[in-house]
């Protein structure tokens, strides 16, 4: 060792290599970090959201030209492969922006590692306004049809208004609030709990911008039969047992409302029930089920069934005297007496309750000598006496009969010769002269005595809700509710 130390060459060799290794170091650990060598490339993110930040979006309504932009950032392969798109941000800050037109620059972030190199749009052009509010009415929009016959009621709707708010320049443009209901062959009503609101303007156009309040309502649309409410006459089957008769009907309520097509209730004037008297067992006053069926060709009655008091009493009997005889129906011309009965009147012998008969007086009861189509001449005519009802005549046929004479008008031949000063004779003072020009109104005639008769005028006025009692003894004859 000593020996090479003592050589000059190797030292002198050795000192050069020191020096390049100390060289290399020096000149290694200070070299400028600009001299390193990055590999970088550009991405495209298309369709970034511009998103809003700081705007009151209860008082105030935003418009911008610009909702999303498109960027191109550079980075290293591995940052822009492995960086979601949602982590590029673009947004607007509106926090100390006030109403009106403004163009404002938008603001970015980038994931690490990432830079921005452009952005296209950068900036935004925006039109803040007021909010305005007002309240409107909720219809609706009914398309289709129910089920065949039936009809569409008058919807519910709830709430029946809204608040609808805009930008003032925009909410004189609503026309409407209205929700759509489409039908398909529905019999029963529609219902719709949280059914959705639209603004439209006056062409049926929807404003999209427009902030409804509630956005939603509740609606119910009936669908039903049509109907129609129809007068209650009651009839009668089946017989009274012994001498009672019918002193009184009271059904509940007088009227029905019958459900079926609008063609079938266009021929229904009023609705007939029929009571089964052979249910009733002794006198007084019992309350008594009828059942309602409905018309034919109809869907439904209501109500389907009534509560009726029938009364019933023993059966008395009355005669009323000197019933006038009224003449009706004389041809014009012709003049009519009643030739018989002289007295011009009859007696009536009729039976009902005695409660109905204690009510009877003239007034109660027409009786109607007919001559209508009958020429000159004597004829036998048929009396029809008009009687209330469960009151019936007990007269025999014999005893309802008139003679009464036509007389035409005396010819010129027959008086040519006669002396003007003699007067002409007068007829019999039993007679009642009838022209053919007094106009009478004819009741319906009825024959025998076990017909019940229909109702003069002006008839004694029964209590309210209450049927008037026809002639009956164990007959059942017909009447109708009040």
């Amino acid at each position: 060792m000593d020996k090479w130390m003592k050589n000059n060459n190797f030292n002198k060799i050795l000192a050069l290599a020191l020096g390049i290794i100390l060289w290399t170091i020096v000149h290694v650990d200070t070299a400028p970090t600009y001299q390193t060598t990055v590999n970088t490339e550009s991405k495209t993110i298309e369709n970034v959201k511009v998103e809003i930040e700081g705007f009151d979006s209860d008082n105030y309504v935003l418009t911008k030209d610009v909702d999303s932009v498109r960027m191109e950032v550079r980075g290293k392969r591995s940052d822009l492969t492995y960086k979601f798109s949602d982590a590029y941000r673009v947004w607007l800050d509106l926090k100390d922006v006030k109403p009106g037109d403004n163009t404002l620059p938008l603001m970015y972030s980038t994931p690490s590692g990432v830079t921005l190199d452009d952005m296209v749009p950068n900036q935004v052009n925006v039109h803040i306004e007021l909010r305005t509010t007002k309240s409107f009415p909720v219809s609706l929009n009914i398309t289709g049809e129910p089920a065949s016959g039936y009809e569409v009621g008058t919807p519910v709707i709830d709430p029946a208004s809204v608040e609808v708010t805009l930008p003032a320049s925009d909410l004189g443009r609503v026309a409407k609030v209205q929700g759509k209901i489409e039908l398909d062959g529905e019999n029963e009503a529609f219902s719709e709990k949280k059914l959705r609101l639209y603004a439209l303007d006056n062409k049926g156009n929807e404003l999209e911008d427009a902030v409804i309040e509630p956005s939603t309502a509740a609606v119910e649309v009936p669908i039903t039969l049509p109907s129609k409410t129809l007068p209650l006459d009651i009839s009668f089957t089946g017989s009274l047992p012994g001498s009672l008769v019918l002193s009184r009907v009271t059904p509940e309520q007088d009227m029905v409302t019958v459900y079926g097509s609008a063609e079938t209730l266009k021929n229904l004037s009023s609705y007939e029930a029929v009571l089964d008297l052979s249910t009733v067992k002794n006198a007084g006053t019992e309350q008594m089920k009828l059942e309602l069926k409905p018309p034919e060709g109809t869907g439904k009655i209501e109500p389907a069934v009534m509560n009726v008091s029938v009364s019933a009493a023993e059966i008395t009997q009355r005669t009323l005297s000197a019933m006038p005889i009224k003449l009706e129906g004389v041809s014009n011309g012709l003049t009519a007496l009643i030739l018989d009965p002289v007295s011009t009147s009859i007696d009536l012998t009729i039976s009902g309750a005695p409660t109905l008969l204690d009510q009877l007086d003239q007034d109660s009861i027409s009786v109607v000598a007919d001559v209508g189509g009958l020429t000159a001449g004597i004829h036998d005519v048929t009396l029809q006496v008009s009687l209330p009802r469960f009151i019936t005549l007990q007269n025999t046929p014999s005893q309802l009969i008139a003679k009464i004479e036509l007389l035409a008008p005396a010819t010129p031949e027959a008086t040519v010769g006669a002396d003007s000063s003699t007067p002409a004779p007068s007829p019999e003072p039993s007679a009642e002269p009838v022209t053919g020009e007094e106009t009478i109104v004819e009741p319906t005639p009825a024959h025998t005595s076990d017909i019940v008769e229909e109702t003069p005028s002006p008839t004694p006025t029964p209590p309210e809700n209450e049927v008037t009692p026809p002639a009956g003894g164990n007959n059942a004859g017909s009447t109708g509710g009040t």
